[in-house]
């Protein structure tokens, strides 16, 4: 049970790092679709669309650097969906430059990007960053309850917030008698 304010774990400045690279990919993206009104009117609205969608996803993993020191579970879940996020938007762009919908934007090789993930969500899994984001006063909750966060199910149960008496003997029913 987390009774008392610790440290950020070390291991936590390499998911700070891997998510500033995920920052510098949104960021290359901006830098790289100076023209968006280009070709057809598909290829403009799937840049304008891709712009929107950098734009959103860079202000998210500012959001999830900031707060990674915070101890907060919420934090957590923003950093694992930051990661999750960036690879299913990976894939999404490769589909796009493959059929020449997408003149303008960075794509990364998709393996680099897997690997990136899988090393962030991993980081997070590790008992002892599990250990630091748990609320105080609670215990560290199983692997399962923290994967069910990453989809907004809840880590706390509202019964694990009721009041709990003991069972009355027979010798305190007597004297209420």
């Amino acid at each position: 049970m987390r009774t008392d304010l610790r440290s950020m774990p070390r291991v936590l400045i390499i998911g700070e790092l891997l998510l500033a690279f995920v920052l510098l990919r949104y960021l290359m993206n901006f830098t790289s679709m100076v023209s968006p009104t280009e070709g057809d009117w598909i290829q403009v609205w799937a840049n304008l669309q891709s712009i929107i969608v950098s734009l959103v996803m860079a202000v998210l993993t500012v959001y999830s650097i900031v707060g990674i020191p915070s101890a907060k579970p919420q934090s957590w879940r923003s950093v694992v969906r930051s990661a999750i996020l960036l690879n299913i938007i990976n894939w999404f762009y490769i589909f796009l430059e493959r059929r020449d919908i997408l003149i303008s934007g960075v794509v990364f090789d998709a393996r680099l990007v897997a690997l990136l993930m899988v090393a962030v969500v991993a980081i997070m899994l590790l008992p002892t960053v599990r250990k630091f984001y748990t609320p105080p006063m609670m215990d560290t909750p199983p692997m399962r309850v923290w994967v069910r966060y990453i989809f907004n199910i809840p880590m706390d149960v509202a019964d694990s917030f009721k009041f709990r008496y003991p069972e009355k003997n027979e010798s305190e029913e007597k004297l209420n008698e």
